[in-house]
């Protein structure tokens, strides 16, 4: 395999244009979860994103802890919960693939 030399007027070489593309591919990666973040703002139900919003944002550590907030039911919160990081979830992977 034969070395790149930098170019001897910019300095530049061919590895600047990999680091660019790397970079790029994570900025894709972050539009694409703050697009997911939206399409799921606008699919999941109020009371999914108040619990997810309680689980995830504001570090509420137990389901008893966020039912008590809301005056649900273990179960229930469970439920929305779980309804919620699947919807989040599908969202990502139709976006991603």
């Amino acid at each position: 395999m034969q070395k790149v030399e930098p170019c001897p007027m910019c300095g530049r070489f061919d590895g600047d244009a990999k680091e660019k593309w790397e970079r790029r591919e994570d900025e894709i990666d972050k539009i694409n979860l703050i697009l997911a973040g939206i399409l799921f703002s606008d699919k999941a139900t109020t009371r999914q994103k108040e619990i997810f919003m309680a689980k995830y944002y504001f570090s509420r550590g137990s389901l008893e802890q966020i039912g008590d907030d809301f005056d649900l039911n273990k179960m229930t919160v469970k439920e929305h919960l779980d309804k919620a990081t699947d919807l989040l979830a599908d969202t990502i992977n139709t976006l991603t693939n």
